[in-house]
């Protein structure tokens, strides 16, 4: 008999099979935009059309919430069969060790466990107040493609980003819209941009062609295009060309803070305002 080769499924693939189509498919159902669901977990909406494109699964954090929103079991998310027996092993043994030792000795685990929470409840305090800053977000991405409205008018909305060097240097960050920078940048990644009225050839940069947001590599007279499949732009005398920025990079999934550190971020926020 002939022997079977067991191939390993290509990540983004099974992300996209298993978790983006359960995602698209439920806020479909339930007639929900990319937007609505985002605002309810407190994300970008960019997340979203990550997930579902299998480019990226939720962060554990997130998944309750998720889950709830999608009005659908963590058992369903999962793809794991119900029931109320889901501990491990481990967790059993200390639930049955909890459950055979007398009043006194779990009143002192209680205390103990409380004690453990809170210290870590605090120390995740500290971190978040030391290791994030806030950045601008643009309400509007930017094409790396045919162009989008990327004008003075365009609003933004504040973002939790983890201290970094690129998010330090960062004056606000701009999602990209098309695939004309690939392999570098792809549709939907977010950008940390620099602000920077010029920018030395070579570099990639934001930039606005006629009231078009671009994200283009600088050349002489012209915005280049990594991807060979789509044309360069090339700039005339009656063009109104500005340069927004330097793109300083992708802001990985990480960046972001996860539920709980937001949840944290937005009391921190609270109490500063008091």
């Amino acid at each position: 008999m002939k022997e079977v080769t067991k191939i390993r499924p290509n990540p983004t693939e099974y992300n996209k099979a298993r978790y983006g189509e359960l995602i698209r498919n439920r806020r479909t159902e339930l007639g929900l935009s990319q937007a609505e669901l985002a605002k309810q977990l407190y994300v970008p909406p960019t997340y979203i059309g990550h997930w579902e494109f299998g480019r990226s699964r939720p962060d554990l954090n997130l998944v309750p919430a998720l889950c709830r929103a999608l009005d659908i079991s963590l058992a369903c998310f999962f793809e794991e069969p119900e029931s109320e027996d889901a501990l491990t092993q481990q967790e059993r043994r200390f639930i049955n060790g909890y459950r055979s030792v007398s009043d006194r000795d779990r009143a002192i685990l209680d205390s103990t466990l409380e004690s453990m929470i809170t210290l870590r409840e605090n120390d995740l305090w500290e971190y978040c107040r030391d290791h994030f800053v806030t950045l601008d977000h643009n309400d509007h991405s930017a094409a790396a493609g045919t162009g989008t409205m990327l004008d003075e008018d365009t609003e933004s909305y504040a973002v939790y980003i983890r201290d970094n060097a690129k998010a330090r240097k960062a004056d606000e960050i701009v999602t990209v819209s098309g695939s004309s920078m690939e392999p570098m940048f792809h549709d939907g990644d977010d950008v940390y941009i620099e602000y920077t009225p010029s920018l030395e050839y070579g570099e990639i940069g934001l930039f606005i062609v006629n009231n078009n947001g671009f994200i283009k590599q600088i050349r002489d007279g012209y915005l280049h295009s990594l991807n060979p499949e789509y044309d360069d732009i090339y700039l005339h005398e009656n063009d109104v060309t500005r340069c927004v920025g330097r793109v300083l990079g992708i802001v990985d999934s990480g960046d972001y803070p996860s539920e709980e550190e937001l949840r944290i971020l937005q009391e921190i926020e609270r109490e500063r305002r008091r």
